[in-house]
């Protein structure tokens, strides 16, 4: 081999050698998160660098957002049922409640499909309805349902019921006395009252349901009178007893350690995979949480338990919705971020269990949906939000999300609250006429959460 070629050959091993070095060094930078607060010295660079270094991974694709087919349909809280017998109330029970819906589900399920065009009706024609003793169910769902949407979840999917434009918090399906049967409902944004004919055949079906219930005397606001008068109409009393709802551990299921010893444990891991993010992405402190950063785009996960996002690159989305037209609609935007906050919270809330509050406009457009807690029916009002998550969808993508992270425990029964009579006495003596009476958990992330009579 010549002298000159050697030369060459050594010094293209030294510039390689330099080259091999100085990526080492980064390297080292990378998995020692060595950063400035608020921002990492090259940090969209360096994370190219290192997907792929030998270890490291390829780059995380777009991941579609889990559909509605992967969750649960949205389920009610208080349920009614109504007979010849006499009438049977159940909250504050929600395995009891869910096991009554399941076998409603069906019939409520052909009735929304089989629906006519919703007339408007009268609150005294819904009260009589639901104060006779026809077979029927009466529903509460907590937060407002869109019942198109509704349909499609009973359904499995099938093309909901384009008469009913309408969202619901509160529906009957009862059988008249003439052996029609009818759907009311009232609309959650106006406040009217419709009523819907469904399905005749379905009549029969409720009678079989009805058989068996023992009234238990439960009543509404309306029917009792008294000093209940001044209580939102449909709020359901008891009959006499007293709830003693359970007392909960909270706490935060993904906690910050002080010292991160260059990480933040198995459960900060989990959550950023689970929001499809690489669990060895750059991250580093930002005030009082973690950065987690891919590119261009930022996760935020704070020490009480807040995971913020911000979409940054609208024209590539990490978190696409699946539709089936060109434009999603609103049943596929609703149920997309039902089952993606289910999928992201159900494993870590504990015994807690999830609701629909509703839709209303996105910060920058599009719909915000949002979900909530509740605890055996009660909701529950996280921190000054009050929801457990809302989730921005506009252009066929996720663009921003806020959820709670938090995990109930039972522990016991907790205190004796106010029996309804006192506590409504309470609420007329705070100016409350009108509202709701109901019981809430508050968590201002103590370390448990106890259930109290609220005003809604």
């Amino acid at each position: 081999m010549s002298e000159k070629r050697k030369r060459r050959l050594t010094e293209w091993g030294k510039s390689l050698l330099i080259v091999l070095l100085s990526v080492s060094a980064l390297y080292l930078v990378g998995r020692t998160q060595f950063y400035m607060d608020g921002s990492a010295i090259g940090q969209s660079w360096l994370s190219s660098v290192l997907s792929i270094l030998p270890g490291g991974e390829e780059t995380q694709p777009a991941q579609s957002v889990a559909v509605w087919s992967e969750g649960t349909a949205v389920r009610p809280v208080r349920a009614v049922v109504t007979s010849p017998h006499g009438r049977s109330g159940i909250q504050y029970d929600q395995e009891s409640v869910e096991r009554l819906f399941s076998s409603f589900a069906n019939p409520l399920s052909d009735a929304l499909a089989g629906c006519s065009a919703p007339e408007q009706t009268t609150a005294a024609k819904f009260q009589a309805a639901l104060g006779s003793k026809n077979p029927g169910v009466y529903l509460d769902f907590l937060g407002g349902v869109p019942l198109a949407d509704l349909s499609a979840w009973l359904s499995g999917g099938r093309a909901p019921n384009q008469a009913l434009t309408d969202t619901a918090r509160r529906l009957l399906l009862t059988v008249t006395d003439e052996g029609d049967v009818v759907l009311y409902y009232i609309n959650e944004d106006t406040g009217l009252y419709y009523a819907c004919e469904t399905t005749r055949d379905l009549a029969e079906r409720l009678s079989q349901l009805v058989e068996g219930i023992s009234p238990n005397g439960a009543a509404f606001a309306f029917e009792s009178g008294g000093p209940y008068a001044i209580l939102d109409p449909y709020t359901l009393l008891e009959g006499g007893a007293t709830p003693q709802p359970g007392r909960y551990a909270s706490s935060n299921p993904v906690p910050l350690p002080a010292d991160t010893g260059g990480s933040y444990g198995a459960a900060f891991d989990a959550l950023v995979q689970s929001l499809s993010f690489h669990a060895q992405s750059m991250s580093y402190p930002y005030r009082n949480a973690v950065a987690v950063q891919e590119g261009a785009e930022r996760l935020h996960i704070f020490k009480n338990g807040l995971a913020t996002y911000e979409a940054a690159d609208l024209e590539d989305p990490r978190f696409p919705v699946q539709g089936e037209g060109e434009n999603l609609t609103h049943w596929e935007i609703v149920g997309s971020a039902w089952a993606f906050v289910e999928r992201t919270l159900s494993p870590l809330c504990g015994e807690a269990r999830l609701y629909l509050i509703g839709t209303e406009e996105g910060e920058a457009g599009g719909t915000a949906v949002l979900i909530g807690y509740q605890l055996d029916g009660a909701p529950v009002l996280v921190g000054r939000d009050g929801y457990a998550a809302r989730v921005e969808i506009s252009g066929g993508a996720i663009t921003a999300f806020r959820l709670q992270l938090r995990t109930y425990t039972y522990l016991e029964e907790g205190p004796m609250v106010l029996p309804e009579l006192q506590a409504t006495a309470a609420l007329s003596a705070l100016e409350g006429g009108g509202s709701e009476l109901m019981l809430y958990y508050p968590d201002t992330r103590g370390d448990t959460v106890t259930a109290a009579w609220g005003a809604f």
